[in-house]
């Protein structure tokens, strides 16, 4: 019963992944979900079935990755310990403190915070879609601004006139560059763990990746606190009675 319902839950977790980053995408970060609707699978499932639920999410996040993110398997490899770390911590909590999984609402007024946070959580929801709208919008209107002003990536400006640096200063910037990639495997042995794993477009600046992580964390928080709050109020009486509950970590 543990692993028909693991994998159950992982392909759960996996078509709502798909649907999320593709419905509700960060700009810039393909896979990436401003409404991870996955993550409401996979964080209970670790309280309910302990490592099982921590597994589910890094499988799902690992297939997630290779379709439809486009990311190599060993990117996928890299970023899917995210959702199984995701997992893991409420489990590790609820272990350390020896806590017993008991969700029943004894006090039935305070459902009706439930309003409350699925309302707050739309309203985040939609400022969040419409300022990623708006931000590609301006982002666009600004691209073609510059393409009307003839203004080009290799530098050239309107009217033909070169907006390079001058020659020697290009040539000492292109071999600080050409010497920084010769150093860089033996500078970042841990780059892999680094955003730059992801390989975001060339279009999206560095600064971009602040965006990315807000909108990655902002869109979980959401996720966790009203979907997965309601699931464990409804789901964990499900679990104790059919023997799903896992005590351990495996069984």
């Amino acid at each position: 019963m543990h692993i028909v319902t693991f994998a159950f839950a992982t392909a759960i977790a996996y078509v709502l992944g798909v649907v999320s980053s593709l419905i509700f995408p960060v700009l810039g970060a393909p896979g990436v979900s401003g409404l991870y609707v996955a993550a409401a699978i996979y964080v209970p499932l670790g309280v309910w079935m302990g490592m099982w639920g921590a597994l589910a999410g890094y499988i799902s996040c690992f297939f997630l990755g290779l379709y439809p993110s486009g990311y190599s398997p060993l990117q996928s490899f890299v970023w899917s310990w995210a959702d199984f770390i995701e997992a893991l911590v409420p489990l590790l909590i609820f272990k350390a403190f020896r806590a017993e999984p008991d969700f029943t609402v004894r006090r039935p007024r305070a459902a009706r915070l439930m309003v409350l946070l699925i309302t707050v959580g739309s309203v985040l929801l939609l400022i969040g879609i419409v300022v990623q709208v708006l931000w590609g919008k301006v982002r666009r209107a600004l691209h073609n601004l510059l393409r009307g002003l003839g203004v080009r990536g290799d530098g050239a400006g309107a009217g033909g006139r070169s907006l390079r640096a001058p020659r020697g200063e290009a040539q000492a910037v292109a071999g600080a560059r050409a010497e920084r990639a010769h150093r860089q495997p033996a500078q970042r042995p841990l780059g892999l763990l680094d955003a730059d794993a992801l390989q975001l477009p060339a279009a999206a600046p560095r600064r971009g990746l602040l965006a990315v992580f807000v909108g990655w964390v902002i869109g979980d928080l959401i996720v966790l606190y009203v979907f997965s709050t309601a699931l464990f109020v409804a789901l964990t009486p499900v679990f104790r009675r059919t023997g799903l509950l896992v005590r351990g970590w495996w069984a």
